[in-house]
């Protein structure tokens, strides 16, 4: 089977927005042997997409679509795929009482607006209760998926819907799959580290693509039932631990800050934060776990020298010497955190984010953790590369696996 896949919108034929759904679909389809023969990418103009599908169903066996089903007038896809196929477009009964469903709780109105996502030609079928998107056949029998052109809906209609469903077809019998996220290792080196070893492992696939600051895994396993693909799948997922020697730093769809939130919760230990070049980020992520007040005490954004010696106790002394951005200060400002908190684990980092600030001696994205518990404190010293917002994004992810590293690699130490 060969595919194609339509991404429509002018955002992204402008460029103001990054078009990543079709690399994404590509990594999940190509192990499976059902991979892309063409990507194709339209604005919001009738004429064209009447083009493009033109062109897709002369000479793909499956159509994958992505983009314009959302509210605005704008989004034409569900009317253009209607007059394409000859089909009326109408509103569907069960995908209106998913989205009044959706918005009861909500305490929102069905408006004019939001049933545009109900329209889709006669005979299709939703895809998703949460989000719009459609499926129908061609006259000739050919699968047509109709996806929303937001990534997280995207992928998760991809996973739950269309994957399984293109594997079936494909005669692959039951897909089982897992996915790993890998950091502090560059694509490339993955892919290097990787090479080759789905060859040991029949009807196994291996997909990776980066998601900034991390390279994200699929693990795929085709066999006759669920059970032996499952089954398929643990050696697999061992091996590729093993080349990656412990930077996979989340597991089965989990993000790094779930992990850590799951070994802070399991150990029984708290955590004070002291951030300064992040402000606030790390905290941020932790907060979005469910449950973080179970560990985190608090997180303090010391971004000025008065702040982290009137908050955390770092001697002025130490600023003096050494600066801001030094190890003596990461160091002062995890064990402040800790000791002034009264909680089992501080961490801190304090940086140069830029695009200023930089010197010979400390430039631009240089980076130092302190991570400081009962036995002790420990300092860590990095250089990002990027732009403002990529070194903070970076720092605190590296917080975040310096945390997962030190709770994973050594038993717990209460109090302080």
């Amino acid at each position: 089977m060969r595919g194609e896949m339509i991404c429509i919108g002018d955002e992204l034929i402008s460029g103001r927005v990054e078009e990543s759904n079709s690399r994404y679909a590509a990594a999940r389809l190509w192990p499976l042997d059902i991979g892309l023969a063409w990507v194709v990418m339209v604005g919001d103009e009738p004429a064209a997409i009447q083009e493009a599908f033109t062109q897709a169903l002369a000479r793909s066996d499956y159509l994958i679509v992505s983009g314009g089903l959302g509210t605005t007038e704008d989004d034409l896809t569900a009317a253009e795929a209607a007059r394409f196929l000859g089909l009326p477009l109408a509103e569907h009964p069960q995908k209106l009482q998913q989205l009044e469903e959706m918005l009861r709780p909500r305490g929102r109105d069905l408006t004019p607006e939001i049933r545009r996502m109900a329209a889709m030609p006669a005979g299709a079928r939703p895809l998703d209760p949460r989000s719009a998107g459609f499926a129908l056949m061609s006259a000739d029998g050919r699968p047509l998926y109709f996806l929303p052109g937001v990534p997280l809906e995207f992928r998760r209609i991809m996973e739950h819907t269309v994957l399984p469903e293109l594997a079936a077809r494909a005669g692959a019998g039951a897909l089982a799959r897992r996915e790993l996220r890998v950091y502090g290792l560059p694509e490339s080196e993955v892919g290097r580290r990787l090479a080759g070893l789905t060859q040991n492992f029949p009807g196994a696939g291996l997909g990776y693509y980066p998601v900034f600051p991390e390279v994200h895994l699929i693990l795929s396993q085709r066999a006759g039932n669920e059970a032996r693909a499952q089954a398929a799948l643990e050696p697999l997922e061992r091996a590729v631990l093993e080349r990656l020697e412990g930077y996979v730093v989340a597991r089965g769809g989990a993000s790094l800050e779930q992990g850590v939130a799951g070994l802070l919760t399991a150990r029984g230990l708290t955590l004070a934060l002291a951030e300064s070049c992040t402000g606030g980020l790390i905290g941020h992520r932790l907060t979005s776990v469910p449950g973080a007040s179970d560990f985190l005490e608090r997180g303090l954004v010391v971004y000025s020298n008065r702040a982290k010696v009137e908050l955390l106790g770092v001697s002025p002394a130490t600023l003096e010497a050494h600066g801001a951005v030094s190890a003596q200060c990461a160091q002062e400002m995890a064990q402040g955190a800790r000791i002034n908190s009264g909680v089992d684990v501080g961490l801190a980092v304090t940086g140069i984010a830029g695009p200023t600030g930089g010197s010979a001696a400390k430039p631009v994205g240089t980076v130092f953790f302190g991570l400081s518990d009962g036995r002790g404190t420990q300092t860590h010293q990095r250089r990002f590369h990027g732009d403002r917002a990529m070194v903070k994004a970076q720092a605190a992810e590296t917080a975040l696996d310096l945390l997962r590293r030190h709770l994973e690699e050594h038993a717990p130490v209460r109090g302080s």
